[in-house]
């Protein structure tokens, strides 16, 4: 018998009383009090991630608040005209305005015209603003002025996922609740719950992998289940789900991928690991879930090495000690981040295999553990049957030579210029001095270029050019040394032979002078990198 599924199971168990909600007791709580008090406010905000119950409460209150027959705990009945309207959707006195689609000052004045209109029935007329944090600066400032002195008829609710883009005038003027994410035991209990009213049953793996990916989202959680149970529609037995059937609806990849690939990386065998990145590419895998479950597999694997429990499941995590782990993670982190803003996905995970051996058939990079504290992650490598100890894996304590950074700082520039021409130029006239404890000290021939290097967006990009050359991470001080000045091509020539000499005029502010001695720096310096 086909099983039919008739609502969404998020919009079908979503709550309707304080007491469902689950995971926000702390919240639930004080509402409730305030509700049975009267002691009420005129402005909320809730903040939490997205699928916490945000916008479930604020209809909860909503309905609360309004309900003609309350309950003694705080909680709505239900079953009065406006609980049933509220349900419904269809209560005029309720407006719901999605900021991210409604965020100008226009929005926020028809608001503000309509807000002095009394409630057709109950006592509040309540608003409700979803990811509020998306309103404009002018409309925020429209926003201010009703949430200061509000009709007593109007209550505010804003809900946000970024509180911290909130101006701080908003949040002054608002009783702040702050939802938490669900744990997976909550979790995996609230999905159980569900499921045993749909008369559903599903493998412990494959509820291991929903409650995982759900990622502490109660609506995530039912959104992936919903996904799961609606391709079972056609089948036979649909309200017995197994884990392969899970896995392969939400694309996850096979554990054995992950074991293989990280093995690969471990090894340093390039080979090895290029053909685990192509056995992805053939089956079509979900490269942003592989690196989620790779990440849930190395927190694992952490997790365990620090509390001293045993790595049955993954036998090439046995001789890792924790700061072979940190590399992982911190490579893996890096690559979650870049699939986020590429199209050529698989390059990303091209690109781990250099940072763990160095090419070529004959070469092949075994990790191996130096015992002093400080020491970085060391591979000795094997060539032909004579092995030498090089740095392959990268950790923030690999020791660098200036020699070694001076013969290479041309690399460091050149791997710049596909991301910033400008910034690439300037390290092209840079000079490596020094290197203590992985800072390394570089002068320039100019503050324009200085400044220009100190900018936190320069700085990330030239740690991250850094750490892909030279395997390892270091701070760049950047100082200024007039005699690096390189020679001047003659295009630079012309036109600074144009430029003129800044002398003080008789009469003019110091402050004049030097605003003006430094405009001339800052175009000879720009011609200077030319």
């Amino acid at each position: 018998m086909m099983y039919i599924m008739s609502t969404v199971l998020y919009r079908k168990y979503r709550a309707q009383t304080f007491q469902e909600l689950v995971g926000q007791d702390h919240i639930t709580k004080i509402l409730k009090n305030a509700v049975k008090s009267n002691q009420l406010s005129h402005a909320y905000l809730f903040v939490g991630s997205r699928g916490t119950g945000k916008t479930s409460t604020a209809r909860i209150l909503a309905k609360a608040v309004n309900c003609l027959k309350p309950k003694k705990d705080g909680n709505p009945c239900n079953r009065c005209e406006i609980c049933t309207a509220i349900t419904n959707g269809n209560y005029l006195d309720l407006i719901e305005i999605d900021a991210a689609s409604n965020r100008g000052i226009d929005q926020i004045r028809e608001l503000k015209e309509r807000i002095e209109f009394a409630p057709s029935k109950g006592r509040f007329k309540i608003y409700i603003i979803d990811e509020v944090h998306m309103l404009t600066s002018e409309a925020f400032n429209a926003l201010l002025k009703t949430l200061e002195e509000p009709p007593e008829h109007v209550m505010f609710i804003l809900a946000t996922t970024d509180v911290y883009k909130l101006p701080p005038t908003i949040l002054s003027r608002c009783q702040r609740y702050d939802f938490r994410l669900g744990t997976q035991e909550e979790i995996r209990g609230n999905l159980i719950d569900i499921l045993s009213k749909e008369k559903i049953k599903i493998d412990e793996g494959g509820l291991d992998i929903i409650v995982r990916n759900a990622r502490g989202s109660y609506r995530d959680a039912l959104s992936l289940m919903d996904v799961v149970i609606n391709s079972q529609l056609r089948s036979e037995n649909a309200k017995k789900i197994t884990e392969d059937e899970v896995r392969a609806v939400l694309g996850i990849p096979e554990v054995y991928m992950v074991n293989d690939f990280l093995s690969s990386l471990i090894e340093g065998d390039s080979k090895k690991a290029l053909g685990c990145i192509k056995e992805l590419e053939i089956k079509g895998t979900n490269l942003v879930q592989f690196t989620n479950f790779t990440l849930e597999v190395l927190r694992g694997i952490l997790v365990s090495k620090i509390s001293g429990k045993d790595i049955d499941e993954y036998s090439f995590a046995k001789s890792l000690d924790l700061r072979d782990i940190l590399a992982l993670i911190k490579e893996f982190l890096n690559v979650e981040r870049e699939l986020k803003s590429t199209t050529n996905q698989i390059l990303i995970f091209q690109m781990l295999i250099p940072t763990f051996a160095k090419e070529g058939d004959d070469v092949k990079s075994i990790p191996i553990k130096k015992g002093a504290k400080g020491d970085g992650v060391k591979s000795r490598t094997i060539v032909e049957g004579k092995s030498e100890s090089v740095e392959v894996v990268n950790t923030d304590v690999i020791e660098l030579d200036i020699k070694d950074i001076e013969r290479n700082w041309k690399k460091v520039a050149e791997g710049i210029k596909p991301f910033n021409t400008h910034l690439f130029a300037f390290l092209g006239t840079a000079r490596p001095v020094a290197i203590n404890e992985n800072i390394l000290c570089i002068e320039v021939p100019f503050k324009f270029y200085k400044d220009q290097i100190d900018s936190p967006e320069s700085r990330d990009l030239i740690g991250k050019v850094i750490f892909e050359v030279f395997g390892t991470h270091c701070r760049v001080n950047c100082t200024v040394n007039e005699s690096v000045k390189p020679k001047l091509q003659s295009n630079a020539d012309v036109v600074l032979k144009n430029v003129p000499v800044i002398e003080k005029r008789k009469g003019e502010s110091e402050r004049k002078y030097m605003t003006k001695k430094k405009m001339n720096t800052d175009i000879e310096a720009i011609f200077a990198g030319m």
